[in-house]
């Protein structure tokens, strides 16, 4: 009896204990439900606090950058970087940045980095090869630029591509490269580039010329008249083949057009042009040809160079006298500098000691200024030169120079 007692004891206790897990289990629960949510909150309040805070350094950075302080700038988008290293906009916005700045070594790490990921869409990763291209044309790796560049075959940056290929090859005159890239630009933009391919022709013919070449160089010369018939610099180059092949007679007939067709480029071609004539024994043919143009350059280079031919052949009597008709017409430093120089001459002819200091004075100040003075000016960039180039050095356009030299202010 006693044992059975115990034994029902026994039974009620296990059986209220049983009754107090039943008890607790919703309590773990409740509890438990209670944690993850106090973890999602914590979590969702450390989330908002990273996001304020990259919200805080992108404005930052964006207000930095409006008022051009770019070194905190840059420290304030890298802050940003760092808090959302996924984030490809703002490490192209990075990259740009350095690369602007000259610091095209972090610029070269952070397009990089995009370039090998594997995680971005391939838009951004030939906007990242791109980008990459443009670093290493600005650090002067042009093998390495050219081989990013080539790796942009479609899309949005395949034309920006294309065009920063053309550049590049232009800096490393592989004109022949240079060729394909503006037909193929060409093609992709429905655009003419055939100046610039005339121009590229001309580029390689000058190589051919001096180096001896002279029927590679004469197949680019005809190349350039066939992509721009009458272009003018290949016409000029095929009056120099002419010459080289001791031809002075055929290139006088090819200058010819340049006489009739564009006066206004004779003044690159007037000292070969007296020369060939000079060849043929018709010197004073050549030069009265040329002085039929002063009335339309009487301040340019043609002027410099007739003037002082005028020297040579008929003296400073002559060559004043050519001054003060062309000063009536178009009066200019240059030509009264001429003038004055004619007047010097004449002085030490006649052993007219004192006039020849009080000309010499004057002469010397006007020579100084003109040398200041007369320049050609860039029509796309502002860029002023002494002499004239058929591509402007400062913004490397074609064809923007005019043939007329000016005597503006300014010095380049």
């Amino acid at each position: 009896m006693r044992h059975l007692c115990y034994s029902l004891e026994s039974e009620g206790v296990k059986l209220q204990i049983q009754t107090y897990w039943l008890a607790l289990i919703p309590i773990l629960f409740g509890l438990g439900w209670l944690a993850a949510r106090w973890e999602m909150r914590l979590q969702d309040f450390e989330d908002d606090v990273e996001q304020t805070k990259k919200e805080r350094s992108t404005f930052r950075g964006i207000n930095l950058l409006l008022s051009e302080q770019h070194d905190k700038a840059i420290d304030a988008l890298v802050e940003v970087a760092k808090l959302d290293p996924e984030t490809t906009e703002l490490h192209f916005a990075l990259g740009s940045l350095f690369r602007r700045r000259g610091e095209t070594e972090r610029a070269i790490r952070v397009h990089q980095h995009l370039s090998n990921r594997q995680d971005i869409l391939p838009r951004d990763r030939a906007h990242a090869a791109y980008e990459l291209g443009r670093d290493f044309l600005r650090a002067g790796m042009l093998d390495r630029a050219e081989a990013s560049l080539n790796l942009v075959i479609e899309g949005r940056y395949h034309l920006p591509a294309k065009a920063a290929l053309l550049e590049m090859y232009q800096i490393e005159k592989d004109w022949r490269k240079a060729i394909i890239a503006a037909n193929e630009l060409g093609t992709l933009e429905k655009k003419d580039y055939q100046d610039q391919v005339a121009h590229f022709y001309c580029e390689i013919a000058i190589e051919s010329i001096r180096s001896k070449n002279l029927s590679a160089a004469k197949e680019a010369i005809d190349q350039a008249l066939y992509a721009v018939p009458h272009h003018i610099r290949a016409t000029i180059l095929r009056g120099e083949l002419a010459i080289a092949h001791q031809k002075p007679l055929e290139a006088i007939e090819t200058w010819g057009n340049i006489e009739k067709k564009f006066p206004a480029y004779l003044h690159l071609i007037a000292d070969k042009w007296m020369k060939a004539f000079t060849e043929l024994n018709r010197e004073t043919e050549g030069l009265e040809r040329l002085k039929l143009h002063l009335l339309e350059q009487g301040s340019g280079e043609l002027l410099d160079i007739v003037f002082k031919h005028v020297l040579r052949i008929q003296g400073p009597q002559p060559a004043q006298a050519l001054i003060n008709t062309v000063m009536l017409d178009t009066p200019s430093l240059t030509a009264m500098t001429k003038r004055f120089e004619a007047q010097y001459m004449i002085a030490q002819e006649g052993g007219q000691e004192a006039m020849i200091g009080e000309i010499k004075a004057s002469l010397d100040l006007l020579k100084q200024k003109t040398n200041s003075l007369a320049r050609y000016t860039c029509s796309s960039c502002g860029f002023r030169a002494k002499r004239f180039y058929w591509q402007c050095p400062g913004c490397n356009h074609w064809d923007v120079y005019s043939p007329k030299r000016s005597e503006g202010i300014g010095v380049a």
